[in-house]
């Protein structure tokens, strides 16, 4: 192939290859055809899945924070047990709706699904980043896992951009980026939670939403 995919570490794809293939078959006879871009379209499944592991985890340092700023306990014992529900209410979500975007995506297209995970990080967790009370930031965190499938939805679409053999390191690249975003999503979230990003606008969660959701954006 012409031109590797670089997320597959240089390596081209099953498709990059078959396109080679084909334009060199259109040079010989005339034809011009309309080539796919699966390197394109795996680097754009790792930028989401970036985007959607830094809404998942940017709460993470600024949970127990955020409950003393909604003035639920003054007691330090009961801080972690709220700021608990904070973190664990995306999940509960996905695990609420995965078996259902699944069905959606077999039905409909991977790409579908994806995007609809990436429209819930950005309204969710802006949703989130301006909520004035314990119960809207639980309720914005919910519907956020709710409407997320990116990440099954990823490993499932994986078959069908390359290789068998290719499969193994694409799985890696996968879990790679999911990682990252994990790592970057509470640095980003412990830098940023507090300063304003509005001057008179009491949500001092709103920056770091913002930016997750900024990438979340620009995924799409």
């Amino acid at each position: 192939c012409a031109s590797p995919c670089l997320a597959l570490g240089g390596l081209p794809c099953a498709t990059c290859s078959r396109s080679a293939a084909l334009a060199r078959m259109a040079e010989a006879g005339g034809a011009a055809p309309a080539l796919d871009r699966p390197c394109r379209a795996m680097v754009a499944l790792l930028i989401a899945l970036f985007a959607n592991a830094v809404a998942m985890a940017s709460p993470f340092p600024f949970a127990p924070f955020l409950v003393l700023h909604y003035g639920l306990t003054d007691d330090r014992a009961e801080i972690g047990y709220y700021g608990g529900f904070i973190l664990s209410a995306f999940m509960l979500g996905r695990a609420m709706s995965s078996y259902h975007l699944g069905l959606l995506s077999d039905k409909h297209g991977r790409v579908l699904v994806i995007e609809i995970g990436l429209l819930s990080c950005i309204i969710f967790q802006l949703l989130f980043g301006l909520a004035p009370t314990f119960g809207a930031a639980l309720a914005a965190r919910l519907l956020m896992g709710l409407f997320n499938g990116i990440i099954g939805v990823a490993k499932a679409m994986l078959p069908e951009l390359v290789t068998a053999a290719q499969q193994p390191r694409a799985m890696s690249a996968i879990s790679g980026m999911w990682g990252l975003g994990n790592v970057a999503g509470p640095a980003l979230g412990g830098l940023l939670y507090g300063v304003p990003l509005f001057a008179g606008v009491d949500a001092p969660a709103l920056l770091p939403t913002s930016l997750g959701a900024g990438l979340a954006l620009a995924a799409i």
